[in-house]
């Protein structure tokens, strides 16, 4: 595997670092293996410690399990970093709830200056 470090700003994975977020209507059900996230973080800061954020983690084990499954391989930049602050009330604001329909979640993108495309990449 190819890893670079970069500066990105991209997920910042603090819905592993704070119980609000997890328990906002959008992600309630749907979260799990808060476990396998936290172990590896765990055991790589105990080795360099403040070097992966679970960001990085989420999007590294994203880029193996579509590996594991036959599918392609991708060059995964890092170098993101985890939030310290989540809030409830603004994922129950800003995150599309599990029932909404196609035309609501292009409406909930769009409304944060996204495209269809941007949605289906984050997705």
């Amino acid at each position: 595997y190819t890893y670079y470090w970069t500066s990105l700003q991209g997920c910042d994975a603090s819905v592993l670092l704070s119980g609000q977020e997890q328990n906002a209507f959008p992600n309630v059900g749907s979260l799990r293996g808060f476990n396998v996230i936290d172990n590896a973080k765990t055991r790589v800061e105990a080795i360099c410690n403040q070097t992966v954020s679970c960001a990085d983690i989420l999007a590294v084990a994203a880029r193996d399990s579509v590996v594991a499954l036959g599918g392609p391989s991708w060059t995964v930049l890092l170098g993101r970093r985890d939030s310290t602050t989540a809030s409830e009330a603004q994922a129950n604001r800003d995150l599309p709830p599990p029932s909404s329909d196609l035309g609501d979640l292009i409406g909930n993108f769009s409304r944060k200056g996204l495209d269809v495309t941007d949605m289906v990449a984050l997705s």
